[in-house]
């Protein structure tokens, strides 16, 4: 193990258990309010003219607003500036921070944050944030204790879905795996890509799909709610 590999385990260690144990809203040495959050991952990268820190990290807590996450977002970088462990560089010059809105999208769905912040170069070396509104409105309004309309739609199809032994969150994680499953069937049977293999994937995505949409008596046309809520609603 090189010299330079552990000096980042030490920072990774050390920076998940600073955030690793029920952030308070608000400290002492932090001026934005924040949602409370844990790191799942950070990952130090250098390559010529770039020192990266790019950081996963989900949040523990119901209570969001787009205010709050920006504060998290805040949070993390201003740690992430620390940052000095990199052969060539004193601090990062590129920042990425993605937020998520649970731990197993942060480990499963990795482009389902619900927060993210960006500094580079590109971006004058000024950090830049950027929100997934659905996700955003949809948690804002959970602890409000009233009910939008399309929470009341998804509590009705969901009601539809629990009669037949699922629910709607079950039904499009299980709809993302098997995406993922195709894909990965079709890279072994296509390695080289192009249009065969876009075209078998598609193809074998749809026959699982049926299967799954047989056992659960559900129809088509509802394809397009399950992915909706699905990318909204579920954690």
């Amino acid at each position: 193990m090189t010299k330079q590999i552990i000096i980042n385990l030490i920072f990774l260690f050390t920076l998940t258990i600073l955030h690793s144990c029920g952030n308070d809203s608000t400290d002492s040495d932090f001026s934005y309010e924040y949602a409370k959050y844990e790191i799942l991952s950070t990952e130090p990268f250098e390559s010529g003219e770039k020192a990266q820190v790019k950081c996963y990290a989900y949040l523990t807590t119901d209570s969001i607003t787009k205010d709050k996450l920006t504060g998290t977002l805040k949070k993390i970088y201003s740690e992430l500036e620390k940052y000095n462990n990199f052969r060539n560089f004193s601090a990062p010059n590129v920042i990425a921070i993605y937020l998520f809105i649970s731990k197993d999208k942060a480990q499963n769905m990795k482009e389902s944050w619900i927060a993210m912040l960006s500094k580079s170069p590109s971006t004058d070396n000024l950090p830049q944030y950027s929100f997934n509104e659905m996700q955003v409105n949809a948690f804002s309004g959970l602890k409000d204790n009233v009910k939008s309309e399309e929470e009341l739609k998804m509590a009705k199809l969901n009601e539809t879905f629990k009669n037949r032994g699922t629910d709607i969150c079950t039904i499009y994680k299980t709809l993302y795996d098997l995406e993922g499953y195709t894909i990965k069937q079709a890279d072994i049977k296509y390695p080289d890509y192009g249009f065969e293999h876009s075209e078998y994937q598609k193809k074998l995505y749809k026959q699982e799909k049926e299967k799954l949409f047989k056992k659960f008596d559900i129809n088509d046309s509802l394809s397009s709610s399950i992915t909706f809520y699905g990318m909204s609603y579920c954690k």
